[in-house]
């Protein structure tokens, strides 16, 4: 088995012992000059020419240090011995002994009764023997390896004799056993083992569970450090009601390029009576230090590959798998994309003439330079082939420049610009009774804006700052009929904050809005001033049309409101370990909540952790979420996590569990349901997590309930 001696992320709850320190400085570490050095409080010389080294002595050479009470030193051999109590530190590796002989010459020696520790962990151990043949390479006898803190060993490793490498990072024991609680779990007569966070192929522990559908669930990785700039994970996992199937996972990197493989493959499936693969690869290659080549190809076997074989709610909801390739580069005011991709539909629902489309080739042309005195010109430049099965196809090219006038000053800016979106279309409908026919057409439109700001700040009585920050900001755009031109990329913008600051409420070229419309928003901000920290940052806003909006996506009646809904933000961190977040955007005509949302997080000293989030899209989504991790008692802490959308009045995920967790080790019992597809079935299955802190875990979680932390 691989396992690992590294530092060990311990739970903030946790009164644990803090890593071993370097006890030798990082320059003396690299220091390779050979040079001995004995400092002591008394010194002389034996008849025979012996020197003796009394009271506080301390031996230096090459990163490693010796001290002791006595050291009698033999210049004729460069033999050092140390007949009583005595501590050694090294880069890699500090002990305490009874005894110690060492050769300054050849940079080895032995021990006696010895206590060691790992610099930068919390690994530690004993032995009855060391010898150490050169700083990179020694030898314990009756060895044993903890992460444990010396009050409470709960688990260790022990073996009769150990090799270490700490320049290979690798230690091989013999007749090793694991003992937890006094009880022996695991014998093997010969182990390897790392010693620090170095890759090292081996087995790396299983991992297993349980669901109601598809019956037990095992797995086994095997690790194979390939070289050092490669590796590869083969895994094979057993389903018990779908059969045996096999993992890849193949990562690479050189100075220029990088890339990831990973391949699922299930070569029968009993319940789906066909095989099952799911594959992805992620490349990238620096051609020149400003172009870039990048490619990310995603392929599934079928429809129901991730309702059946996914392990979470997300994967559920997949509709595409998208495949992309890309090139990008630039210099100092222009940035060149070429990009191609396509898509494998993988939700039922979604009818072809609804499918997305390819698109080959894809070129993106950003372009950004002053001018001189206040005045910028810019680009914005697209050309895109769309191909698909069915309906429409054609190409689009779009075109927006722009002159900008920038106008700042400590306190206010004012940024006038003025644009020209000139878009063309050479279509091919492929549903034409005599067969493909084609049509050209453009499309030119002026765009005019004008941003305008303000800046007030103020110190309050307690030392913070408060900002004031009104904004204006004009859109202008004439109405062109646009009810003949195809649909290929275009959408609605999702509306929110940003969206008050934007010339166009259309994603894509198909669709250029018309507008006469005046944004205005207040945002304020809440600064310490010792540090900076942002306490709060609150925002509002809403737009205010001249004119009705005639440009609509499906053809569809004019908008005729005389305003925008009501948005508004507000983050709020009124102490380190809390953080609130709500917006609002709230239709004074309609005189309801068009879109809301709501999300607090908050950490305490003793493992206490609550993320409560909403989120409400009216007629179309209204859920809460709500994750907890809370102490019953010293070392066991209850976790959960419950998920319900009120719209469709469906809980879609409820788990929760148990965990012991203390500074060395750590168990976990994991219980989870969850809506599995849009058809509303749902999974039920059962986790359990075994780990032993710095060595290694065997089972697995179904997933970090708090991603920066073990749940």
């Amino acid at each position: 088995m691989t396992a690992s001696a590294a530092a060990v992320a311990q739970s903030p709850s946790l009164a644990c012992p803090p890593p071993e320190p370097l006890r030798v400085p990082q320059a003396a570490a690299l220091d390779r000059s050979g040079t001995l050095r004995v400092d002591a409080e008394r010194f002389g010389a034996d008849p025979d020419q012996r020197v003796r080294f009394e009271e506080q002595v301390r031996l230096e050479q090459d990163g490693q240090r010796l001290e002791s009470e006595l050291l009698i030193y033999d210049p004729a051999s460069g033999r050092v011995s140390l007949p009583g109590r005595l501590a050694y530190s090294g880069p890699q590796l500090n002990m305490q002994a009874d005894s110690a002989h060492y050769d300054a010459r050849g940079r080895s020696g032995s021990f006696s009764a010895l206590s060691y520790a790992i610099p930068g962990t919390t690994a530690r151990g004993a032995a009855a023997n060391a010898w150490l043949f050169d700083p990179e390479n020694a030898r314990l006898d009756d060895f044993d390896f903890t992460t444990c803190p010396p009050e409470k060993v709960d688990w260790q490793l022990r073996a009769t004799q150990v090799d270490m490498n700490f320049e290979k990072g690798v230690g091989v024991a013999r007749n090793a056993r694991l003992e937890f609680k006094g009880l022996p779990i695991l014998y093997s007569p010969w182990l390897s083992f790392p010693l620090d966070g170095r890759r090292k192929t081996g087995f790396l522990y299983p991992g297993f569970g349980y669901s109601t559908d598809d019956g037990l669930d095992l797995s086994l990785p095997w690790y194979w450090n390939i070289a050092p700039n490669q590796d590869a994970t083969l895994t094979a996992r057993w389903i018990e009601r779908r059969g045996a199937m096999l993992g890849l996972q193949h990562r690479f990197m050189t100075a220029r390029q990088r890339g990831e493989l990973n391949i699922d493959w299930l070569e029968h499936d009993r319940r789906a009576d066909r095989s099952r693969y799911f594959a992805e690869f992620e490349y990238g290659f620096n051609l020149h230090p400003d172009w870039r080549a990048r490619a990310h190809l995603q392929r599934a076997s079928d429809d129901n590959y991730f309702s059946d074989l996914g392990s979470d709610l997300h994967g559920s909801a997949i509709q595409y798998l998208r495949s992309s390739a890309s090139l990008r580069g630039g210099g100092r005011h222009w940035t060149l994309e070429m990009l191609a991709d396509t898509f494998q539909v993988l939700d039922e629902s979604v009818s072809p003439e609804r499918e997305p489309y390819r698109r080959l080739p894809r070129v993106l042309l950003d372009y950004d330079r002053p001018l001189g005195g206040r005045f910028r010109m810019s680009l914005d430049a697209e050309a895109v082939y769309f191909d698909r099965d069915t309906g429409m196809t054609g190409a689009r090219v779009d075109l927006l420049p722009r002159l900008h006038y920038e106008l700042v000053a400590p306190g206010w800016h004012v940024r006038p610009a003025l644009g020209l979106r000139v878009t063309g279309w050479n279509l091919n409908s492929l549903d034409s009774t005599d067969g493909p026919s084609d049509s050209s057409f453009d499309r030119g439109l002026p765009i005019a804006t004008v941003d305008a700001g303000l800046a007030f700040e103020r110190r309050l009585a307690g030392g913070r700052v408060q900002t004031l920050e009104p904004r204006a900001y004009y859109l202008y755009v004439p109405w062109r009929d646009q009810n003949d031109i195809p649909v290929f990329d275009t959408r609605d913008l999702t509306f929110g904050f940003s969206q008050l600051f934007h010339y166009n409420r259309f994603s894509g070229a198909d669709r250029q809005g018309d507008a006469n419309q005046l944004t205005l928003a207040l945002s304020s901000r809440l600064l310490d001033a010792s540090d900076g920290f942002n306490r709060l940052t609150a925002s509002v806003g809403q737009i205010i049309y001249f004119s009705d909006r005639q440009v609509q996506l499906k053809n569809g009646s004019p908008e005729r409101a005389g305003h925008s809904a009501t948005v508004a933000e507000v983050q709020w961190r009124p102490a380190q370990q809390l953080a609130l977040s709500a917006g609002l955007q709230w239709d004074s005509a309609e005189n309801e909540t068009e879109v809301g949302s709501f999300g607090l997080n908050w950490r305490g000293r003793d493992a206490r952790e609550v993320a409560l989030g909403y989120r409400y899209r009216r007629d179309r989504v209204s859920q809460a979420d709500v994750r907890f991790r809370y102490p019953l008692r010293a070392g066991f802490n209850l976790v959960g996590r419950f998920t319900h959308s009120f719209e469709e009045d469906e809980t879609l995920e409820v788990l929760g569990g148990i965990e012991y967790e203390s500074c060395c080790w750590a168990l976990r019992f994991t219980g989870r349901e969850w809506v599995r597809d849009r058809r509303s079935d749902k999974r039920t299955a059962f986790f359990v997590e075994f780990e032993l802190k710095g060595l290694g875990s065997l089972g697995r979680p179904p997933y970090p309930l708090f991603p920066d932390r073990p749940w």
